[in-house]
């Protein structure tokens, strides 16, 4: 257990270079909990930043344009061609509307041709919403006149039915609690988060026992190739099962206490995630990159895989070629597995512990890798 003790010692120095990953990308794997649990309940009115100019300047005209102020914000420009091109093209101005002369005649008359005319930068979403206001307001009006009443208490009747607030609550159609919630959303960002922990910190401490004085007494002493990467192997071990129990015991704060039912196959899953971050970093020390190197191969391996595989993006948006080649990668599987104790499925979760053992099966390829490795390089300098 020579290499295993050096493993420990090597490890006991850059503790604090560790540490600072650790306490970064927690911070970072709270702050997505919360950001994107707060995103799933919060309700909010997009408010669009309309223009307004009244040509017909009458009671029912000016009635309208305080409809639009309280449904939107109202953005005064001067009546330029020029200037409200400028404002369109650099976004001061999300619509620009014309009351055109003779309105409120018209709504009284129940025409609903040329009562407006409008300006925007392209057809899109703005146009849509402030289209669809709009016609709600002149629909409700000559609801209101059809009913009997004049056209001033057309007006402000609508008005009053437009704008009528509504308490929008955020409700569950399923079993879970917002603990539960906020428990997939941790869960969901491990992947990436592990990832940069492990290859940033394992990969130094690996490099260390790979060069030098301890690489030469190594070679020179009669530990088997096998057997050298399998102490170093269980060395970072230690480390690993150390930050990924810190994970879940934060894990267990977003859960609301002591993990029950399915979320132990998350918990397991994670797990399985972190032996496969581990042998990554173990594989990647082999080519004994520099600081930048690892930092670099980090950000491509980690960002690449979280896009591909459904961590930053559910699997349920990405196109058929993506999630193809995401097979291929071990965070595809990790996020099946989530994603099936999510649904809180009977028969998913049968399927759940196949697809760890693909997860496992990526773990043991890289480790197998490792040792052909070592092995090549020995017999070169032999």
């Amino acid at each position: 257990m020579q290499v295993f003790n050096a493993g420990l010692k090597v490890m006991k120095k850059n503790i604090t270079t560790s540490m600072i990953y650790l306490l970064v990308f927690m911070v970072l794997s709270i702050y997505f909990v919360i950001a994107g649990s707060d995103e799933a309940k919060v309700f909010e009115q997009v408010k669009l930043d309309i223009c307004v100019f009244d040509e017909d300047n009458t009671p029912e005209s000016r009635e309208l344009i305080s409809f639009i102020g309280k449904c939107h914000n109202l953005v005064d420009i001067e009546n330029n061609e020029t200037k409200i091109i400028d404002a369109l093209y650099y976004e001061r101005v999300n619509y620009v509307l014309v009351i055109k002369q003779g309105y409120s005649q018209k709504l009284a008359s129940g025409e609903e041709s040329q009562l407006f005319e409008n300006r925007h930068m392209h057809k899109g979403y703005n146009e849509i919403m402030a289209e669809q206001m709009l016609n709600e307001y002149v629909s409700a009006v000559r609801a209101y006149l059809a009913g009997g009443k004049d056209l001033a208490s057309a007006v402000k009747s609508a008005e009053e039915a437009l704008t009528e607030s509504v308490s929008v609550d955020y409700k569950s159609f399923d079993e879970k609690s917002e603990a539960a919630d906020n428990f997939k959303f941790y869960f969901q960002y491990l992947p990436y988060i592990f990832l940069c922990i492990m290859i940033n910190a394992l990969c130094p401490n690996i490099m260390t026992m790979n060069k030098g004085d301890i690489r030469y007494r190594t070679e020179c002493s009669g530990i088997k190739p096998a057997s050298y990467i399998m102490q170093i192997f269980a060395a970072n071990t230690v480390m690993v099962v150390g930050v990924w129990l810190l994970f879940m015991l934060v894990g267990m704060v977003m859960y609301g206490g002591i993990y029950q039912g399915s979320a132990w196959i998350c918990v397991l899953n994670s797990f399985v995630f972190m032996l496969v971050s581990a042998s990554f970093s173990l594989l990647i020390s082999c080519f004994a990159p520099n600081g930048n190197a690892i930092n670099l191969i980090t950000q491509i391996l980690s960002l690449g895989m979280s896009f591909m595989c459904g961590v930053f993006v559910e699997q349920s948006l990405l196109s058929k070629e993506v999630l193809m080649a995401a097979r291929f990668m071990p965070a595809y599987w990790y996020i099946r597995v989530n994603d099936m104790v999510s649904e809180n499925s009977s028969s998913a979760l049968s399927d759940a512990a196949g697809f760890m053992l693909i997860e496992l099966a990526f773990a043991v390829v890289p480790v197998l890798l490792t040792v052909l490795i070592r092995k090549n390089n020995r017999s070169m300098k032999a």
